[in-house]
């Protein structure tokens, strides 16, 4: 059996203290770095969470307040709150519910909302009509219409908040107010479910919302440095410590001054990085077991050569002491001496040491005394009239069966290229990466036929390539330079000389000093804003056969404007990017994201236009229309309900496709799509014909005069109206009154 000598435990017991050192070390450093990660992304979704019930919150508020502003706003609110009204007024009294209703429609579900007429002392409270004693009015006027400072009043009330506006908004003399009681169970829902505080404050520091059960403002000790932070912050969301030690995230409202608190829960953090603790300490006991046996066969595997080295070399020990390595240092003393063995070895490597200086040349890794002293080492005697060329060649295409032998394809041109080109005019040729081959020309400063040699080069270097390996390639060369310490700069200009390619097709030889110039002018990336805008309202509206045509369209324009091979990679990146985002507003699977990057790096190296197409097409725009389609339909089923109804609750007031869109929130051309997809039928189409069909039965069941008619209808001009009736019916309205009255 193997004795255990000195030098092993001398080996073993350094190379176990250094495992286990690097396994504690990485392992802190692990946890560490992963709960300052947790921290952050915990800290950062806090903030996000914050941010997120001020919007969910504040839109809520804004739509109630735009409801009473729009309705105040109309002709007829003056005319209906300055006059008394009774049980009996029973169409006036629908007109308010009509309007209240589509308040509460857009507003928080469960509120309670109210419209009181203080001038006549009546009021729509709930959905009942009532009639206010003088003391209640008097409150009103007292604690809302007197402070003419605001319009807008905010005040917590038993289980919710209670939102009041003095009406007309726009006027300043107020008659009226508008209520609305949101529960706190319905803020509750805005806010979502949660297991620590979230409180909201007012302008004035009232506490007007709290998750907690008894509605307990924090004490004055702990709320001050917050509000001194959100002083100091805006609207910026912070992390703050309170006094009582606790931490709290916040963010104030730009809109209404509100502050929104969130509590951080102690022991939060722990608990998620809790299983990462044991995990981590789990891993490092195994890694040191590791580390032993690992450890324990180095040391073996290193001392039995050492062992036998010693046999070999019939190395006797004086003195049985004596290190085993000290006797094999004086035994490898012997060996140095031979000279001419490790010469030819070092002959050998020359090759692949002078590979190595070209590409710490192309990679700016080397000195330029350095330069001097390799160029000595490797035979070179370059004199100081020489200057130098950088060319590059790059396999214009492969088939896909061919591609895993690219790499052998480089080394075989790279073997062309250094029996092509005599030794006194280039350095050693080498494969500069996996997609091309480099070589430095070295030629005279004197000769002006040097561009057109190394063109000849080329061209030979292209021909013999097509024979021998049935493959297509394309070169690109660098402007002159003097001195080699400039080869990196060189061979970036020799790569910007083989992008340019995809302008002037495959099998070409292109010297950047040839298209300089018009680098230069298409250096900033132009972008068809306007084709790229339908080619995303067509993915949105699902139309397939659009979409692909409009693909096709957009890339061949952005492939004409940007000639510049940078600019072309930045505007096809821009495309894809915007292709994500509304991918993912559209709610289109995650998974159908997860290889962008790959379509980053085909965007860079594009040269085809075609390849570009197929790409975007299949592997991001199908599979997100499929994702997204269900989705989208219902999305179109909803918005146009909301359309129908507003054209049937608002027919005779001044309605377009404008003004619904903005106060819907979307584009008017993609409202107009999506509605003509619903129904089969334009927006204003639809419109004309309910009008239509009002005006029918208004002739029908009432004596309204025609014009009263048109203009409620609101036709500026009678006459517009009778032609449009008669131009669909066939009649005008007078006979078509006549007709169904004596029939």
């Amino acid at each position: 059996m193997f004795q255990k000598t000195r030098v092993f435990h001398s080996l073993f017991i350094p190379f176990l203290l250094v495992g286990v050192g690097l396994v504690v070390g990485f392992s802190i450093f692990i946890y560490n770095s992963t709960y300052e990660s947790v921290e952050k992304s915990f800290l950062t979704d806090k903030k996000n969470y914050t941010n997120q019930i001020l919007q969910n919150v504040e839109q809520k508020v804004r739509t109630i307040e735009y409801g009473f502003t729009a309705y105040s706003s109309t002709a007829n609110f003056e005319k209906v709150f300055n006059n008394p009204l009774s049980d009996k007024d029973f169409a006036t009294y629908r007109d308010i519910k009509k309007e209240m209703s589509y308040i509460e429609l857009m507003g928080i579900e469960g509120s309670h909302y109210s419209l009181i007429s203080l001038t006549q002392k009546w009021g729509i409270i709930e959905g009942s009509f009532k009639t206010l004693p003088m003391d209640e009015v008097k409150d009103y006027q007292k604690e809302y219409i007197s402070d003419t400072s605001r319009s807008l009043f905010w005040e917590p009330i038993n289980n919710g908040i209670q939102m009041v506006m003095t009406l007309p908004i726009y006027q300043s003399e107020k008659f009226a107010v508008g209520i609305a009681n949101i529960p706190k169970l319905s803020i509750d829902t805005i806010v979502g479910e949660n297991n620590q505080l979230v409180q909201i404050y007012d302008r004035k520091d009232k506490l007007i919302y709290t998750t907690s059960g008894n509605d307990t403002k924090l004490p004055e000790e702990s709320f001050r440095p917050i509000k001194a932070a959100a002083i100091e912050n805006g609207a910026n969301s912070s992390l703050v410590t309170a006094n009582n030690g606790k931490q709290y995230v916040f963010t104030r409202s730009d809109y209404n001054n509100w502050l929104y608190l969130v509590e951080i829960n102690e022991g939060e953090i722990g608990s998620i990085i809790h299983n990462t603790r044991i995990g981590l300490f789990i891993a490092s006991a195994i890694l040191i077991l590791l580390v032993g046996f690992i450890s324990y066969l180095l040391a073996e595997s290193f001392s039995r050569p050492i062992k036998r080295i010693q046999d070999k070399l019939d190395i006797q020990r004086e003195n049985p002491k004596q290190n085993e390595l000290s006797l094999l240092a004086e035994s490898v003393e012997k060996i140095v001496g031979q000279k001419e063995v490790l010469t030819a070895n070092l002959m050998m490597q020359k090759p692949q040491l002078e590979t190595l200086f070209v590409l710490s040349l192309f990679r700016k890794r080397i000195t330029e005394n350095e330069v001097i002293h390799r160029l000595e080492q490797f035979g070179y005697q370059l004199a100081e009239n020489k200057v130098f060329y950088t060319g590059l060649i790059q396999i214009d295409h492969l088939d896909d069966k061919l591609m895993e032998d690219r790499s052998i394809f480089l080394l075989g041109i790279n073997n062309i290229v250094e029996e092509m080109i005599p030794k006194s005019e280039r350095l050693i040729p080498i494969v500069l990466n996996d997609e091309m081959q480099a070589v430095i020309f070295v030629l005279d400063k004197d000769d002006h036929d040097a561009e057109r040699r190394i063109m000849t080069y080329y061209t030979e270097i292209q021909t013999a390539v097509k024979k021998y390996l049935n493959i297509v390639i394309s070169a690109g060369i660098s402007p002159v330079y003097d001195t080699l310490i400039e080869s990196k700069q060189a061979v970036d200009l020799a790569k910007e000389s083989l992008h340019y390619r995809v302008n002037v097709g495959s099998e070409s030889i292109i010297f950047y000093n040839d298209i300089a110039s018009m680098l230069n002018d298409a250096s900033i990336s132009k972008f068809p804003v306007e084709l790229q805008n339908e080619l995303m309202n067509a993915i949105r509206s699902g139309e397939e056969e659009v979409v692909m045509s409009m693909v096709g369209v957009l890339v061949d324009e952005i492939f004409r404007l940007n000639k510049n091979p940078i600019s072309l990679g930045v505007t096809l990146i821009r495309v894809i990017n915007e292709l994500v985002q509304l991918g993912q507003l559209l709610g289109a699977e995650s998974k159908i994201f997860e290889n962008i990057k790959k379509m980053y790096q085909a965007a860079i190296t594009a040269y085809h236009p075609e390849k570009i197409k197929q790409m975007l097409i299949n592997d991001l725009i199908k599979p997100v229309i499929i994702s997204t389609q269900d989705k989208t339909e219902r999305g179109f089923k909803s918005l146009s309900e909301k359309m129908v109804y507003i054209i049937q609750t608002e027919f005779d007031e001044e309605i377009s496709l404008d003004l619904i869109a903005d106060r819907l929130h979307y584009n008017p051309n993609y409202l107009s799509n999506v509605f003509k997809k619903e129904y089969g039928q334009t927006f204003v189409d639809f419109l004309m014909n309910y009008r239509l069909q009002m005006a029918q039965t208004w002739l029908k069941d009432t004596d309204l005069a025609i014009k009263d008619i048109a203009e409620r209808l609101k036709y500026r001009n009678p006459q517009n109206f009778i032609r449009f009736f008669k131009k669909k019916l066939g009649i005008t309205p007078g006979d078509y009154r006549k007709e169904y009255r004596h029939s």
